[in-house]
């Protein structure tokens, strides 16, 4: 068909005669042309498709598979049958069926297939004649868009493979392109010439559990905004206290995407909305970027990478009260079970695996050995109250230490006083040799690891545990008021030789709630955990987490994600391509397409720069 202009459409077929000529004009693409299973729409090119076979039985919502998939628009055409009519066809078919049976045919393939169409027309008679339910002629069009013919017969076979799939079939409308678009377009004709080519009767029943058109957003009715769906409705979620019936368990977030997609501003704007509504927030910021948000509302900003907030891996805090056992009450020599010293210990062992990694199993009974003897010369034993405590040992007392013992078996000893020099008296004491000197008095603390990035990976993945784990008790330490804690880059301590870091983040993700906490996981890197050496503790960390932001990711992570959420074609589509700040997010069993928007007053408090230009609109 040759191509025409969008003025040459005042030249209409029958049935456009009711559509206003400038209606058309405004839906009408800049030129059309049509193939034999194929068309052009302007820049874009498509196809139509029509199905032509139904399962014997269909599920709910049979149709949104096909309608949702992306590049697909779909249409459901629904016309009324004569019911006296139909019963007479039915009734023929009926007869028609059981002369074949009864024929003597002995292919089995025949024989059941006819079995079926009978059982289909008997219970479509019952419908009609017992249950009084109308029987509709039902046509589905599908119209499969893309860039250019490749990607179209691409999305084309994907819908095949849907549909059957599904128990139907699909093809293309040969020499009926433009009655198809017709149909599929926005003027929901249905032309003469593709009416009878693949309709099929069904009963009201079947049709209304079509829900070919189904959406839905995240609407708690309270909680914080965090933007718009797709159908421009607000994306509104309140972690706190969940519907149940959203299938939200806990307040936990994972927030996944590739550098760039915007998942920083998105957690910033997420932390700001909940610390206004009265949450005390906590982040773990590697890359520096929380520092500004921080410091605009006078929250606590601490270097923590050697710049003045020191947090000694040696101190211990008090051990809240968790429901225990009191089995060191009835038996005092089991008081090391509960002691707050044999709980740290268990950090202490995660912490120096992460920055001593090629210690053997010897290194790490005499390490162990040289801590408790360590503890006792400062007068520190199981029963010790950390509240007690006047002076804290560090790495440098432990390096003095090991370095002593060395002079005196140096066999045994002189090799970790060598491993632990770095912590004694060298670039890392900086870190751990010393006193702690962080405040936590903030409702807004930053724990800024940015300047680690310049140190070697075992001193790196240490310090970033030992951040965590002061955090952590940050968070236990008051049940009475909200708390967020924010673990950016949580990547870093996916270390398959030291299982154990994960191990300590996803317990901190299934105990956090019982503290009135929630934890929200970010990370770039998704297949750093799901390595198959850390893959039980990695999924556990993501999967703890109910609610999940999904924006754009990466190649290798594409491979994955879908596979970890069950994501379907139009979700892993949608985290291909996504722009920044557009993404997915996960609640319990809604999910929904989300652009991420901040009110005018906010994004100088998200975005430095602009906060200097308002400054600069405003200067004399």
């Amino acid at each position: 068909m040759p191509l025409f202009r969008r003025k040459q459409t005042a030249v209409r077929e029958p049935g456009f005669d009711a559509v206003p000529p400038n209606l058309i004009d405004l839906f009408a693409p800049p030129a059309l042309d049509f193939q034999r299973v194929s068309l052009t729409l302007g820049e874009r090119a498509g196809k139509v498709l029509l199905v032509y076979e139904y399962p014997p039985k269909v599920p709910m919502a049979w149709l949104a598979r096909l309608f949702s998939m992306p590049g697909v628009v779909g249409s459901m055409h629904l016309t009324p049958a004569d019911p006296s009519l139909l019963v007479k066809r039915i009734t023929a078919s009926i007869t028609e069926f059981g002369a074949r049976l009864q024929g003597g045919t002995r292919n089995a393939l025949v024989i059941q297939r006819t079995e079926q169409s009978l059982r289909d027309a008997q219970e479509l008679l019952r419908k009609i004649d017992q249950e009084q339910q109308q029987v509709f002629a039902v046509v589905v069009v599908l119209l499969v868009l893309g860039r250019d013919a490749k990607e179209v017969e691409q999305r084309a076979r994907r819908v095949e493979a849907a549909a059957a799939a599904a128990g139907m079939r699909v093809r293309a409308a040969i020499f009926l392109q433009q009655e198809g678009l017709a149909a599929a377009g926005p003027w929901a004709w249905l032309p003469p010439r593709l009416a009878p080519i693949a309709p099929r009767s069904m009963p009201s029943e079947t049709v209304a559990g079509a829900f070919p058109f189904v959406g839905g957003s995240v609407n708690h009715g309270r909680g914080i905004l965090l933007g718009r769906d797709d159908r421009a409705g607000l994306v509104l979620f309140d972690r706190w206290t969940p519907p149940e019936e959203a299938g939200i368990t806990n307040p936990n977030m994972a927030v996944l995407a590739t550098s760039g997609a915007g998942k920083s501003f998105a957690v910033k704007l997420m932390l700001l909305r909940e610390y206004m509504l009265g949450c005390k927030v906590v982040i773990l910021d590697p890359e520096r970027e929380y520092r500004h948000l921080c410091q605009s509302l006078g929250g606590s900003w601490v270097n923590a990478a050697g710049g003045g907030g020191r947090i000694n891996p040696f101190q211990f805090r008090p051990e809240p009260e968790d429901d225990q056992t009191g089995t060191a009450a009835e038996d005092p020599t089991q008081a090391w079970v509960s002691s707050p010293l044999a709980a740290h210990l268990q950090r202490l062992r995660t912490f120096f695996a992460l920055y001593l990694r090629d210690l053997t199993d010897l290194d790490r009974a005499n390490l162990e050995e040289a801590i408790l003897d360590l503890y006792r010369e400062f007068d520190i034993t199981w029963d010790t109250r950390p509240e007690e405590v006047g002076r804290w040992p560090n790495t440098r007392d432990l390096y003095q230490f090991l370095k002593a013992r060395a002079e005196v078996d140096p066999e045994r000893w002189q090799r970790l006083a060598l491993l632990l020099r770095a912590a004694g008296e060298g670039a890392d004491a900086a870190l751990w040799g010393g006193p702690s000197s962080v405040p936590p008095t903030a409702d807004f603390i930053v724990l800024d690891v940015h300047d680690l990035q310049h140190a070697d990976d075992a001193t790196r993945r240490a310090q970033y545990f030992n951040v965590l784990t002061y955090a952590w008790d940050l968070i236990r330490h008051d049940r009475s008021e909200r708390k967020m804690l924010v673990v950016d880059e949580a990547w870093i301590l996916a270390d398959p030789r030291v299982p154990q870091a994960l191990d300590f983040l996803r317990d901190m993700s299934k105990r956090i709630r019982k503290y009135s906490g929630s934890i929200t996981i970010i990370s770039q890197n998704v297949v750093d955990f799901l390595a198959p050496e850390v893959a039980r503790q990695g999924e556990a960390v993501l999967g703890n987490a109910s609610l999940k932001l999904l924006l754009r990711q990466g190649e290798k992570d594409l491979e994955v994600v879908p596979r970890l959420l069950s994501l379907s074609e139009a979700e892993k589509d949608l985290l291909s391509r996504a722009k920044r700040g557009e993404g997915l997010l996960v609640a319990g069993n809604q999910r929904v397409h989300v652009f991420i928007e901040a009110a005018p007053h906010e994004m100088p408090l998200l975005e430095p720069s602009l906060e200097a230009d308002a400054r600069a609109e405003v200067a004399p």
